[in-house]
């Protein structure tokens, strides 16, 4: 009995020992052969690669059309990788969406933007009827305030046109509009703060006060929400696929969204949560249980 145990426990040792062994050898060859992957600062220059700036445009869908996104690719690192599209249903003053954004969506967005395609959706949970001179017949929205606050998003995802400027004005009209005593968001505040031109705020702002300039954004907004069935918001589709609750934790949002990302080049921060660690406790655990069913028959 006692030679068996001892034998057991070599040979389990000597397969545990190989199955680490490859893991590592697998992670250390994606880390070595793979330069990491980086966000572009805000602000810095575009590449001089000729795919630099068609992906840019890519990476924030800022006119959703009937279908809010379409699958895109890109070059990154000589390897084709294709974006992972993120649909964003929320509204303006929605707790739960301010914190989503705030929270969730922008770390991720800041760490791999140049894999990611946003698409704001907001007046997810608002109503809009309009008369047959295109004059608004009816606005309903949930919140007190929230028709106007809407507006001012849709206006801003029309006007501006460089991504991560938008996706942080996004986020600034969020959290400072929900803070703000009559829920105004503050137009010229988000946009200095994110370096938006003069021109732009000013765009921005004559827009989300006009009577009409942001109706058939309402119109397009309130059909994609239609067919994306919305009930409560934020809505979160990955690849036009619902995401599950849990998945809305920070560490788990960015999960999925690496899990995702085909092809080796992970950025650095997908590798600490696509690793080998998950491949060894799958793979190692057959070959355990084989081995322990042979020596219990020797």
């Amino acid at each position: 009995m006692e030679n068996r145990a001892r034998r057991m426990f070599v040979l389990l040792t000597i397969v545990y020992a190989f199955a680490l062994h490859s893991t590592l050898a697998d992670d250390t060859k994606a880390t070595t052969t793979s330069p990491p992957v980086t966000a572009s600062p805000s602000g810095s220059s575009a590449p001089t690669d000729s795919t630099s700036s068609a992906q840019k445009e890519h990476n924030v869908n800022t006119e959703p059309q009937v279908s809010a996104t379409t699958t895109t690719t890109s070059i990154n690192n000589n390897s084709l990788t294709k974006f992972i599209n993120i649909e964003v249903y929320y509204e303006a003053l929605c707790n739960d969406s301010v914190n989503f954004v705030s929270d969730k969506l922008l770390p991720v967005y800041n760490k791999l933007n140049k894999f990611i395609n946003v698409t704001f959706i907001p007046f997810a949970q608002g109503n809009i009827t309009v008369n047959p001179d295109k004059t608004v017949k009816s606005l309903i929205c949930k919140r007190e305030h929230e028709c106007e606050a809407d507006k001012v998003h849709a206006c801003a995802i029309n006007k501006i046109k460089d991504n991560e400027k938008l996706v942080k004005f996004v986020n600034c009209s969020l959290t400072e509009g929900f803070v703000s005593s009559n829920k105004i968001v503050p137009i010229e505040t988000c946009g200095k703060n994110n370096s938006l031109d003069e021109s732009i705020i000013t765009e921005i702002k004559n827009c989300s006060n006009s009577l009409d300039a942001w109706v058939q954004w309402f119109q397009n907004y309130s059909t994609l929400s239609s067919n994306a069935h919305v009930t409560t918001v934020p809505k979160i589709l990955i690849n036009q696929k619902e995401i599950n609750d849990d998945i809305l934790t920070s560490n788990n949002f960015m999960k999925a969204v690496c899990e995702l990302l085909k092809g080796k080049d992970l950025p650095d921060d997908c590798k600490t949560l696509v690793s080998g660690s998950d491949k060894l406790v799958v793979g190692i655990l057959p070959i355990i249980i084989g081995a322990f069913y042979i020596i219990k028959m020797i």
